[in-house]
């Protein structure tokens, strides 16, 4: 979970070593961390504006890697082919309402900036959670740390019988 005092010096000792968990790049978030169904769209734009900025790259380049990459997949992602700056600006616009990606759309974009972060306002109104990168390792070695550790004292109680 995400640290909600966004402006603190946090810190944490972990193993003798100082980690500082206050996030690196501050949000606007609603009392309860939560993006809500009045505030989905908002949400998602917002996090599509986050993507661009931690990639490095200008709108336009992602704007041109998104129609080259729609045009190589066979992808339309409006009903005129290659998405127009113009339309792509909306689809950022946080105060744009009415103009937001279509699936195909959000995928491309997410799929050039190689995150799904902006599909993560609706997960999390939905209950669930995006995993990215290292996450996925560390979940896997959980999962199988426990099943291990339940098949151990499956192991034991056996043991425990034959004696």
């Amino acid at each position: 979970m995400s640290n909600l005092f966004h402006g603190s010096d946090d810190h944490r000792h972990l193993g003798g070593r100082r980690k500082n968990l206050t996030p690196k790049t501050p949000k606007q978030l609603d009392l309860f961390n939560r993006p809500s169904f009045h505030t989905i769209t908002r949400d998602i734009k917002s996090a599509m504006n986050q993507a661009i900025k931690k990639s490095n790259l200008k709108r336009e380049q992602v704007l041109d890697l998104m129609n080259d990459l729609a045009e190589r997949r066979g992808v339309r992602m409006n009903g005129k082919g290659g998405l127009s700056k113009d339309t792509f600006e909306k689809w950022l616009n946080v105060e744009e309402e009415s103009r937001m990606p279509g699936i195909k759309g959000l995928t491309i974009f997410c799929a050039v900036l190689g995150t799904a972060s902006p599909l993560e306002p609706m997960t999390r109104l939905l209950g669930h959670m995006i995993i990215e990168g290292n996450d996925i390792a560390m979940l896997e070695w959980a999962r199988r740390y426990h099943k291990t550790k339940d098949l151990r004292k499956q192991m034991r109680k056996l043991e425990e019988e034959i004696s």
